[in-house]
């Protein structure tokens, strides 16, 4: 009986390897958040764009990036490196009942008001951030403040420059 068991669940996993390899010929992060047929439940996947990179090489489909509302090339994720420069950064808080929803509403608020700006949130315990740019000068970050102040200013009091690793594209 126990060998039977043990074959009936290598047969099993052998079945999920197989649909999972299949996927994967698709985008598996994509197919995670498509709503369910019966429930119309859906997952929602927060990651940094480098990992989705890292699964599937350069392609050329987009991947999820660490703000869902940017879609970038595998490409383009692959050919950028990381200085050291500013960000403005929007939120911060600490508060575990409301931190993590809270940044990622703002988020999606921000990328909706400048879709052209990129967004990060980053989780530094016990710290939920939202910050904004890949600027490398402070002149650049203070105009970007400016601009994110005028088109959110809900979030004006709270926005201040930070010195940051900034992706910025890769010399060839």
């Amino acid at each position: 009986m126990v060998r039977r068991n043990k074959s009936c669940v290598l047969v099993l996993l052998s079945a999920l390897f197989t649909s999972v390899f299949d996927l994967s010929a698709q985008n598996i992060f994509s197919h995670l958040e498509s709503k369910d047929s019966s429930t119309k439940a859906s997952i929602k996947v927060h990651q940094d764009q480098r990992v989705e990179s890292l699964v599937y090489g350069v392609k050329k489909n987009p991947v999820v990036s660490e703000s869902p509302a940017v879609a970038v090339s595998a490409a383009e994720v692959v050919n950028t490196t990381e200085v050291q420069g500013y960000r403005v950064q929007v939120y911060s808080s600490n508060v575990q009942r409301m931190a993590k929803s809270e940044a990622f509403r703002i988020e999606g608020e921000l990328q909706q008001l400048l879709p052209d700006i990129p967004v990060y949130v980053s989780y530094h315990s016990p710290f939920w951030k939202v910050r904004a740019g890949n600027c490398r000068s402070m002149q650049e970050a203070q105009q970007l403040k400016s601009e994110i102040g005028d088109a959110y200013p809900q979030v004006k009091r709270d926005l201040y420059v930070v010195r940051d690793k900034v992706k910025v594209p890769a010399k060839q």
